[in-house]
């Protein structure tokens, strides 16, 4: 299980990653792995407890994955053994499958994902290329659009568009485009981080200022006034029918679900929580409404949305997608979380998929698409160098 990361979701992925250790305790021997924000690898029992990690520091085992072996070089680490540490004890364990609780730069944006697949290890969650390409939001609402998946319109800036013009042009530009109020964002964080509705110039001038902060590529998009927002998760993998879960609606405490509001509020009418010591934290302790308050036909709308999203991305494992419903009834997509904060586990309790079991379907997943890539020719032998060594020696004796 791998969680922190740097990334401005480094906390929230450090819940996710230990409420899933402790899930997964009663059938496998998960084995933690922490990345700290200056991307150093930890491991060892001490990072089970959320205490280790509350002034900054934690005190575990230095870690590191070996990339040629796949395997989990910690010197002094304790033995240990199971899915999630290898078939037989030893102090290296061969790690079997991974499982990333990471959200964010770094972890959910393909990083990760790319050392797993260098080290040739079973990982569950997207893979390498769905990893890339939802977490930038403007190429993700590219491909959704080519999928005939309806999005709200949008306008992409680079900072250094930003830094080259200056934030009057680009606020009359936005102004232009869509009038106020709007929605700016940076294009590749999620859990509502540097989101900010905009009313008014200057509220926009400082909310670009702060997603280029945040991030080198920015996206407005126009408000949807009187609508809500509608969550549903889905599950499977390419090539075959992926399952969704049940729809919420979460409470936002403004005008938008803000970090706040998922990470810092103690849920309303949810009647999930994480388990053990970790209840109330998390994603689980949003406020939301579950099964959302909409119609039978626009729950099965929503959820046909999620699905083709899930496709079209051609993401694995566990997927969030977040869409809106506006005044006139209209769907839009507005994106996809491909490691969605608790894995999205109260999404899927409602229609009767427990937390372990969604976990150990996760691992099913992981396995599965490792195999399958295990069947594609990746390297093959030729005589190239040979031809090319007889060709030298040929021109030397000529």
């Amino acid at each position: 299980m791998v969680f922190g990361g740097r990334s401005v979701e480094h906390d929230v992925s450090i819940i996710t990653g230990l409420q899933a250790c402790e899930v997964l305790e009663a059938r496998h021997s998960p084995v933690p792995l922490y990345v700290d924000r200056d991307g150093r690898w930890f491991t060892g029992d001490a990072l089970r407890e959320i205490d280790n990690y509350r002034d900054g520091t934690v005190q575990a085992t230095p870690a590191m994955l070996d990339l040629g072996s796949g395997r989990l070089r910690s010197p002094g680490a304790p033995k240990r053994r199971g899915v999630f540490g290898g078939g037989r004890e030893e102090p290296e364990p061969a790690l079997d499958v991974v499982l990333p609780a990471t959200h964010g730069t770094q972890g959910e944006d393909g990083c990760l994902q790319g050392a797993l697949e260098l080290a040739d290890l079973p990982y569950a969650g997207p893979p390498l290329e769905a990893a890339v390409l939802a977490m930038n939001k403007a190429v993700t609402k590219s491909v959704l659009r080519a999928s005939g998946i309806p999005v709200l319109d949008d306008l992409t800036l680079r900072r250094s568009e930003y830094a080259e013009q200056g934030a009057e042009a680009i606020v009359a530009k936005v102004k232009a485009r869509f009038g106020l109020p709007v929605y700016a964002k940076p294009a590749s964080l999620g859990s509502s981080i540097g989101v900010t509705r905009c009313v008014q110039e200057a509220e926009l001038a400082d909310a670009l200022a702060l997603a280029f902060e945040l991030d080198r590529v920015a996206l407005v998009e126009p408000a949807v006034e009187g609508g809500m927002e509608i969550n549903c998760a889905v599950l499977g993998r390419p090539g075959a029918p992926p399952r969704v879960s049940a729809c919420e609606q979460p409470i936002a405490s403004a005008g938008f679900l803000s970090f706040e509001d998922k990470y810092m509020r103690e849920g309303g009418k949810s009647p999930e929580r994480a388990p053990g010591g970790l209840k109330g934290e998390g994603m689980s302790s949003a406020a939301r409404l579950i099964p959302a308050p909409i119609s039978d036909e626009q729950t099965a709308a929503v959820q046909d949305l999620a699905r083709r999203t899930f496709q079209a991305i051609g993401c694995a494992g566990v997927a969030r997608v977040d869409l809106l419903l506006d005044a006139q009834d209209r769907l839009f997509v507005n994106e996809p979380n491909t490691i969605p904060g608790s894995f999205a586990f109260y999404l899927w309790e409602p229609v009767g998929l427990a937390f372990g079991d969604l976990l150990d379907e996760l691992i099913d997943i992981a396995m599965a698409e490792h195999a399958s890539k295990q069947q594609t020719t990746r390297t093959f032998t030729t005589n190239l160098l040979a031809m090319r060594g007889e060709g030298a020696k040929a021109a030397g004796a000529g």
